[in-house]
This record gives structure tokens, C-alpha cells and sequence, in this order.
């Protein structure tokens, strides 16, 4: 496809460029590629183009003789990368994966790319024919000759010439009579590698005989250019000390060509604690047996998907380090994955103590020059490790000979917006690809990906005990109604007796105890006693959750926040009440209960803090906190000997959720947050509260009973022909106007059903309706249902779905998700 815009500077094509730009059209655009251009603008190049009265950065992905476009092409005018970033195998696995889940290929691409790494186009101003006319017959004044004879030399930022002094408008006035010209400035790029200054003595300088002669009336030359003779390279900062004038006397030892100086890179390090060795231990039988197929597939470069199901504390992770250290001793590479940046630090500390430093960290937790330092040491080839969390899959590793996924079933590797690639679909796409294994390993696999293992489609291996034979915890299920109804007056409980009995033994005993609540804030509504009305965002449809620490209401969505009102903001009435329980609110209770005992919180308010997880879960680790109070962010993966109980607190917090996975989500997280205990020689216990406790996605985690919740909750998906017996394309539609968005997707459906034809009685749809959160960040938000088969109905449907949402007239906006993981 062409680019949408003509140019009196195109030039005929003779060799072209299909560039894929960031832009909602999937489509490659066809430019052409200047002499001075041709040996850089190679596929998987980012350039420089004009589009629309533009200027975007892209993607070569192709290269050609002959153009598509019968006309004449705009020209490339910038490459950014003297090599490409992206390489052929990275550029067809992106293309096939954008194609699965309908993102035009230019988004997807970006997606893949650190953020923040090319240089971004801002507004600035060049100087007219006319205003070189005016410069030179003096027919300005002396602060616009100041402007003008600035952009003689190059086109300038707004930003940039007001520091020149233009207070008063001036350049828009020179606008206005013709002597400037709005125009595209490059401004670097925001993601910054840090680099050191490094001085050395140039080759083949006699250092004696130079300060004798040359520098014979330079006595601090002199002993500068000795002191550096005493090291090979020396960096300038590290002169200082000892010469507190090193930058001038530098600059002049260079001018002499007695020295010289460079500028390197110096990646900051972010692997953060020190290296602790980790010395390989005897394998268990089980361990032994899901190995040895695991090395079998790396050695014979055979690209096999294996599920590694193993309980919790069953040495998943001691099987990921032989498979990686199998890679290794190949000459190949390895890249682990895992859902969230928290657990980056305890599988990276097994890693550095296995393998050593030579490893890359990937998450969207590093600054964006940090990101960027790691992401080109593996594009350089110096470390072949690379650890994340989703993104990472992106890592340039061009030899990879296995890839692992760590909590395979957790909803945090499927992307939610834009690019909405799920980890689990790309990782196999990359190991097709580079001829290695994928390792799913979990404790409680999802559902889908157990289906797949059950029909033959992946390999599943089990490790069905703890290492060293210790047992699981022992599971205890309290029912809080019944704890309720035998608490003075029917108050509210938040630890239930048999939870505080067993807090106070685990303490007299020097253990250490989790208690987990998925919610976090002090409560979770303001509630007023008299009209039953709770305090609402006023962008989003959903009650502000009071938080304490900053005694304000906040909304967890958009970010919303106002002080508690002294009355109702519905009836006027002054008296309202602080309902549910979130982590803060926990965490006061505990104080009260437990002063002497040290406590410690973990979720997203307290993990904002940079250095605050890493922080806590070292306190965990050396015992130096008691009791742990946390939302998911401690469920998951943590591996701490001295937990020896574990407090669930509202069990049923996601359970009743409208989405056709949240069963599958309770019981996988009870189930993680359980495996937390009893991980030393001493056994340890679990304690679940729950207003439910037969659901029977709570019921079988007394006896970690993943194979009872699983044919049970086949029988569910069966009968409603959700995944894994179908699939389902999720279309959401938003606007300001509720009336509106609700038309908009009516319409949408329609036209959909029409160019489908009869083969819309092949698919369900289901809807239009509000969305389970109707209106989010301002907006009304409806959604479209369509179920189906994985066949040719659906994608069809799913094309259908994606042009249609692409009339939606503005502000109306849509998305189509091809098969969703959250349906909220």
C-alpha cells in the first residue's frame, strides 16, 4: 500500500521499501529508498517516513524492485539503525502472531521494540527563502535576526528557540509574515544508555620523552600522562581525586595526540543482591524422568512444547536450570519467563547462582534505559540468558535452544491492548522457529493448556510430591458464616478464631506467616447507613476504596481520588460506614492483635516504591519479618523455608466475577498461595476463609486435588461450549455517550451477521450488552460475544469484527480481542 501522501520531492522508485508503521491499518506502505540509503535501509531496519503530515518511525519489512503503487513514492528519509533491530526469523514470527490475533503488523512490530529507543519527530520551525531574503537586506529587527540566523544552521524545536529568548510570540509573527515554516525536528530518544568517559595513552607515545620535551613546562600534564601510563584505561571520573583539573588537562593532552578518549557503555546493574552460589543438587526420580526428554528435544533441536506439572515445592525450578544449563553447554541460548516482575527476583537469584552474572533482565520495571542497556547486551551476544516477564519473549536471542514459562496458567502473560498476543501462542511461534522446547511448568495448569495435553497436542510430565518426600500442608476450610453468626452481635470477622489461634501458635513456635487478601486499600466502600448509597468514581462504575496511609477514597481503576465526605454525597446523611476489608485494613488488625511481631505489606500501593518488593521478600528470606500481609504478588512461585502458615482471608474475593474463568482463577490461586507452606523439614498449614467453602473450586484445595476441580470444570465449559471446547472473540465497544456506544454496537453486530451470511449460524453471539464494568475512565462500554469452533466462520467473523469497529465514528472507539483472557 501506498503511504497517504504525495510529495513534489518523491522520487521514482527503483528500489523500494515496504515499511510497516504503527498506525490501525494492517498494512506495509511502499516507500522508496535513496542511492545514499541503499546498503542501510535493510529489513528490520526502524526508518524515519513522512505520513499524513508526519513523520513516524518503522519497520522495513521487505524489500523489492518493483512497486505495487503505480505512482510516485515519498522517499525514506532517516535510517535509525546501522543494523537491523529485528531479524528475518523475529519479523515472520511477529507477522504470523499479529495475524492470529488481527493487530496490523506495524503495531505489533513497535510492541517489540524497547520503548523509548528511536529518536521521537516534535513541532519546530525552519527558515523560508523569504526569510533568508530578509536576514540578508537587514529587513528585521535584532531578536528576530536572532532567530533567523539560527535556523540558518538547522531547523529548531519551539522549545529551543524560546530559550533564544522568544517570550513575546515572535516566531509565530515570522510564521504569520512568511520567514518561517512549521516543520518535523528529530529530538533524541528517551531512553538513555549510560556510557563512561575512558582515557588512555595514545599508541606509540614515548610517555618519558613527552613530558621531558612537550610537556616540559606542563608539570600537571605531565603527571597526568604518567599517571595514566600506569593503566592500560583509566576512567576520567576516577581522576578527580588526584587531579581536581583532570577535564582540562585532558583536553589538552588530546589536542597534543598524547591521549586519547572514548566514550563506552556502561549498563547499569540491575541484577541487584549480591551472587550467592547455587551447586547443583541430586535429582529426584521424578525429576530425573522429566528431564531427560526435556535434554533430549534441546540436544535434537526439536521444537516440542512440554507441560511440566509439578505440585507445589516439587523442584519445577531445578528442572528449568538443567534444561537451561543443557542449552548452554550446546552454545545456545535460553530465555525464561515469568508472569510478574515480582518473582523475577528469586528464579534470577537461582539463575546468577547456577550460571553466573553473564544474564539480561527484561520487565517493564527497569527505566527505559535500563530496559534498553539489557535488551543490547543480548542483541550484542554478550549474555545468553535472558529473564522477564512477557515482553522478554521479544528478547533478540537468535540461538535459542529452550524456552521456559514459569506459572504457565497465570492471566498476566496474555497482553490486554494492542498488540493482544498471548506468551504461551509466541513462545511456541519462537521455538518453531529456533528448533527448541518450550517448558510450561505449573502447579495448577490452565485449563487449556491441560485439554492440550490430555489430546495428545503437548507433552505433559508430572512431579507428583514435594522433594525430600515432604508432605503438602495440611489444608483447614473455616466457614465465616458460621464464624459470623457465633461472634458477639453478628459483627463482621476479619480473623476468624481458628486463623488467630493459629497466627499466635505459628509465632510461639518462631515461625513466619503470610496471610493473604486479593484486595488491597482499607476498605472497599463507603457505605451510608441511611439511603445504602456508596461512594462512586465519578469516571468509572465502580465504588472508591479508602485507603488509609493517605486518608483518601481512590478509585483502583482511573485513578480518581477525593477525601472522605463528611456526609453522603446521595441523601445528605452524616453517617456512613467503612465496608470490606482490604490489605490495609488487615494490616491494622494484625498491629492491634500482634504488636510485638514484625509486619510487613506487600501489593501494588507498597510495590510502587522502587526496591520495595526486593526489599520485603529479602526480609521474608532472612527472617526478619514475621508476618507477611499481601495481595497476589505473594501467591505465586516464593519459595521461603520458615513459612509455616498461610492465611487466606476472603477466599471468595473473584470467585462470583462474570467471567467464564473465574472458578478456574480462585482455585488456582488458593491452590499457589497454599503451596507457600510448610516448604522446610517442618510441616506446614493453611487456613481458608470462605462464606462458600463447597464450591467446588474451593472444596478441593483441602486435598490439592487439581485432578477434582479440573474434570469438574470441563464439565461446566462442556455444556456451554466455552474454551477449551470452543473459542470466543470478545468485541469491546466505548464511547462518551452511553445511547450512543449502545447503537454502535448494535450496529456493529449487524453488519457483522450480514456479511456473514449463512454461515452466521455457525457462531453464537451473545450481546450486545454493558460490559460487566460498564463505564470505565469516563467512558460507557459495551461488549460482543461471538462463540464458535476454531474454523473458518470464526475468523471470518473476527475480520468482519475488526473492519466494522474501524467505522466506528469518533469518540466511539473498538477493540477486538480473539481469544480473551479477562472478560471484565
Amino acid at each position: 500500500m501506498e503511504p497517504r501522501e504525495q510529495s513534489l520531492f518523491a522520487v521514482e522508485a527503483r528500489h523500494v521499501a515496504r515499511v510497516a508503521l504503527p498506525v490501525p491499518i494492517d498494512e506495509a506502505f511502499e516507500y522508496s529508498v535513496p542511492e545514499t540509503l541503499e546498503l542501510r535501509a535493510q529489513p528490520g531496519c526502524r526508518v524515519q517516513v513522512r505520513f499524513n503530515e508526519r513523520r513516524l518511525t518503522g519497520v522495513i519489512v521487505a524489500r523489492t524492485d518493483r512497486a505495487e503503487f503505480s505512482g510516485r513514492l515519498l522517499p525514506i528519509e532517516f535510517v535509525v539503525d546501522d543494523e537491523p533491530v529485528l531479524s528475518q526469523s523475529m519479523l515472520e514470527v511477529l507477522t504470523q502472531a499479529a495475524d492470529e490475533v488481527l493487530c496490523p503488523i506495524g503495531i505489533a512490530l513497535a510492541s517489540a521494540l524497547p520503548a523509548g529507543s528511536a529518536p521521537r519527530m516534535t513541532v519546530g520551525y525552519k527558515i523560508t527563502p523569504r526569510g533568508r531574503a530578509a536576514l540578508q537586506t537587514g529587513a528585521v529587527g535584532p531578536e528576530a535576526r536572532g532567530i533567523l540566523q539560527a535556523l540558518t544552521k538547522t531547523p529548531r524545536s519551539l522549545v529551543q528557540l524560546k530559550k533564544l529568548g522568544d517570550d513575546t510570540g515572535l516566531v509565530s509573527q515570522l510564521a504569520s509574515d512568511g520567514l518561517v515554516a512549521k516543520t518535523g525536528v528529530d529530538r533524541s530518544a528517551s531512553a538513555k544508555v549510560t556510557t563512561i568517559r575512558i582515557a588512555a595513552v595514545s599508541d606509540g607515545v614515548d610517555v618519558e620523552s613527552a613530558c621531558e620535551t612537550l610537556l616540559s613546562r606542563a608539570p600537571k600534564q605531565a603527571a597526568l600522562l604518567r599517571h595514566l601510563a600506569q593503566s592500560k584505561e583509566v576512567a576520567t571520573s576516577s581522576l578527580l581525586a588526584d587531579f581536581p583539573a583532570a577535564s582540562g588537562l585532558l583536553a589538552r593532552l588530546e589536542d597534543r595526540g598524547l591521549v586519547r578518549i572514548e566514550s563506552r557503555k556502561a549498563p547499569r546493574d540491575v541484577l541487584g543482591t549480591p551472587l550467592t552460589r547455587d551447586q547443583p543438587v541430586e535429582l529426584t526420580a521424578d525429576q530425573a524422568s522429566c528431564v531427560k526428554p526435556i535434554v533430549e528435544a534441546i540436544r535434537e533441536r526439536h521444537a516440542e512444547t512440554f507441560l511440566l506439572h509439578g505440585v507445589t515445592g516439587s523442584g519445577k525450578t531445578e528442572v528449568y536450570l538443567r534444561a537451561v544449563g543443557e542449552a548452554l553447554a550446546l552454545g545456545r541460548q535460553a530465555l525464561v519467563l515469568v508472569p510478574e516482575i515480582t518473582l523475577t527476583h528469586q528464579i534470577l537469584a537461582r539463575l546468577r547462582g547456577r550460571f553466573g552474572d553473564e544474564l539480561a533482565v527484561l520487565h517493564s520495571g527497569l527505566r527505559p534505559g535500563e530496559r534498553l542497556e539489557q535488551w543490547e547486551r543480548l542483541r550484542a551476544g554478550a549474555t545468553p540468558i535472558a529473564v522477564g516477564a512477557r515482553s522478554a519473549l521479544f528478547a533478540p536471542l537468535e540461538n535459542l535452544g529452550v524456552i521456559v514459562m514459569d506459572e504457565e496458567h497465570d492471566s498476566a502473560y496474555k497482553n490486554e491492548e494492542g498488540f493482544r498476543y498471548h506468551a504461551r501462542s509466541l513462545a511456541a511461534r519462537r521455538a518453531a522457529a529456533a528448533g527448541c522446547p518450550v517448558i510450561l511448568g505449573s502447579a495448577t495448569p490452565a485449563v487449556d493448556t491441560r485439554f492440550a495435553a490430555d489430546r495428545g497436542e503437548i507433552r505433559r510430565l508430572v512431579l507428583g510430591e514435594r522433594v525430600g518426600g515432604r508432605p503438602l500442608p495440611g489444608v483447614e476450610l473455616v466457614d465465616l458464616v458460621r464464624e459470623r453468626d457465633r461472634s458477639a452481635r453478628g459483627r463482621r470477622v476479619i480473623l476468624s478464631v481458628p486463623m488467630r489461634r493459629a497466627i499466635t501458635q505459628t509465632l510461639e513456635d518462631g515461625g513466619q506467616v503470610i496471610l493473604f487478601l486479593n484486595r488491597r486499600g482499607f476498605s472497599t466502600t463507603v457505605l451510608c447507613y441511611d439511603c445504602g448509597s456508596a461512594e462512586r468514581c465519578q469516571n468509572c462504575d465502580i465504588s472508591l476504596v479508602y485507603h488509609a496511609s493517605e486518608q483518601r477514597l481512590r478509585c483502583h481503576y482511573c485513578d480518581y481520588s477525593i477525601s472522605p465526605p463528611e456526609k453522603c454525597s446521595h441523601c445528605g446523611a452524616p453517617d456512613s460506614a467503612l465496608l470490606g476489608v482490604g490489605t490495609e485494613r488487615l494490616e491494622e488488625e494484625v498491629r492491634s492483635l500482634y504488636p510485638r511481631a514484625r509486619i510487613a505489606r506487600l501489593d501494588r500501593d507498597t510495590a510502587a516504591k522502587r526496591g520495595h518488593t526486593e526489599s520485603v521478600l529479602r526480609g521474608l528470606a532472612e527472617r526478619s519479618v514475621d508476618i507477611l500481609i499481601g495481595t497476589q504478588m505473594v501467591a505465586k512461585g516464593h519459595d521461603f523455608p520458615g513459612v509455616r502458615l498461610v492465611g487466606v482471608v476472603a477466599a471468595d474475593v473473584g470467585l462470583h466475577l462474570p467471567d467464564f474463568r473465574a472458578a478456574e482463577r480462585t482455585f488456582q490461586l488458593l491452590t499457589q498461595v497454599a503451596g507457600r507452606a510448610g516448604r522446610d523439614e517442618l510441616p506446614g498449614r493453611v487456613i481458608i476463609q470462605s462464606f462458600d467453602p463447597g464450591h467446588y473450586a474451593i472444596a478441593p484445595v483441602i486435598d490439592h486435588d487439581y485432578e477434582r476441580f479440573y474434570q469438574e470444570e470441563l464439565g461446566y465449559r462442556s455444556a456451554l461450549a466455552y474454551p477449551p471446547f470452543g473459542r470466543v472473540v470478545r468485541t469491546l465497544i466505548t464511547g462518551p455517550d452511553d445511547e450512543a456506544t449502545n447503537a454502535g454496537a448494535n450496529e456493529i453486530a449487524s453488519q457483522v451477521k450480514a456479511a456473514l451470511g449463512e454461515r452466521a449460524s455457525d457462531l453464537e453471539f451473545l450481546g450486545p450488552a454493558p460490559a460487566p464494568l460498564k463505564r470505565l475512565r469516563g467512558r460507557y462500554r459495551y461488549q460482543l460475544l461471538v462463540k464458535g469452533s476454531a474454523g473458518p466462520s470464526l475468523r471470518l467473523a473476527s475480520v468482519e469484527l475488526v473492519a466494522a469497529a474501524q467505522r466506528l465514528l469518533a469518540p466511539m472507539q473498538g477493540s477486538v480481542d480473539v481469544d480473551p483472557v479477562s472478560m471484565l
